[in-house]
């Protein structure tokens, strides 16, 4: 057989081994096992939500047998940047925060503040004057979940740091922000009065992500934030494709070295171009563990 032919096989046979699930998914799960070419051990994927009311939260013993039994947690981020790291990330580098909004919205936003989280409008000027539009839709989002939030996020690295498991990241706090940076003055405008246009609405569609998340079916969680109207979801290669595509074979050189689990967000794991999906185009066998 000449070397060319040789080739063309290995070629086919890595194509043919290669099953990429349907879309949508028959099975679907929040936790993945993931085995193949190059791997001694299996590694894992579970999608978390970084934010998630209390009684939609559930952390089943499995998931904790299972880190432990790797040899390290990999996140979207390797933990959270300190507090002199978070102000140079989210502040201005010039002008003001009210720079990206009209009159009549400066001020729903003053008003917003003063309804709901009991600041006078000067103090809320000041607050917010050097601050990203970034920051008030995560005030915004947190707001909703205040005394009723759990963290995937914290829970991981809490099991990880007591059980001496290393902790890396898939990209930095800053990698993050650029990508908000992007955005166009009028998106910066539109994402920040979004979250507080129709709170009742952002409230149950949070809620049916939520249900969607326990019911642990990602291709639903996928399809439902293409369905959303927002400036993310114009975003969506930004947000989702390239990141997705640019953390695969960083995952690949990780599990290769030893054993990982990889907790990123559950919009990470569904899609066409999702992460399990993506791991089945390069030759890994991905398979769903129902969790409950």
């Amino acid at each position: 057989m000449n070397r060319f032919l040789a080739i063309c096989l290995v070629l086919l046979s890595h194509c043919l081994s290669a099953q990429v699930s349907d879309f949508p998914l028959k099975k679907s799960s929040l936790l993945w096992k993931i085995e193949g070419p190059g791997l001694n051990a299996p590694s894992y994927l579970f999608g978390t939500m970084h934010m998630i009311e209390r009684e939609y939260y559930f952390f089943p013993e499995k998931i904790e047998k299972l880190l432990l039994s790797t040899d390290e947690l990999l996140m979207e981020l390797p933990g959270l940047p300190t507090r002199e790291e978070s102000m140079a990330i989210l502040k201005l580098k010039e002008g003001s925060f009210f720079d990206y909004f009209s009159k009549e919205q400066s001020d729903s936003l003053c008003q917003w503040a003063s309804q709901n989280l009991s600041m006078r409008e000067a103090l809320f000027r000041k607050t917010m004057d050097s601050m990203k539009p970034f920051v008030f839709v995560q005030l915004a989002t947190q707001w909703k979940f205040i005394g009723n939030m759990e963290s995937y996020e914290q829970t991981f690295e809490a099991l990880a740091s007591q059980n001496k498991i290393p902790i890396s990241g898939l990209e930095t706090a800053t990698d993050q922000m650029a990508i908000f940076d992007q955005l166009t003055k009028e998106q910066h405008c539109e994402m920040v009065m979004e979250s507080i246009r129709n709170p009742e609405k952002l409230m149950q569609e949070t809620r049916e992500m939520e249900q969607l998340y326990v019911d642990q079916n990602i291709d639903s969680m996928y399809l439902m934030i293409l369905a959303h109207e927002s400036v993310i979801v114009d975003e969506k290669t930004a947000f989702l494709d390239d990141r997705n595509t640019q953390w695969v074979p960083l995952i690949k050189q990780h599990i290769k070295n030893h054993p990982t689990f990889i907790a990123v967000g559950a919009g990470h794991l569904g899609g066409p171009n999702g992460v399990v999906r993506l791991l089945q185009r390069e030759g890994y066998t991905v398979t769903p563990i129902r969790i409950k």
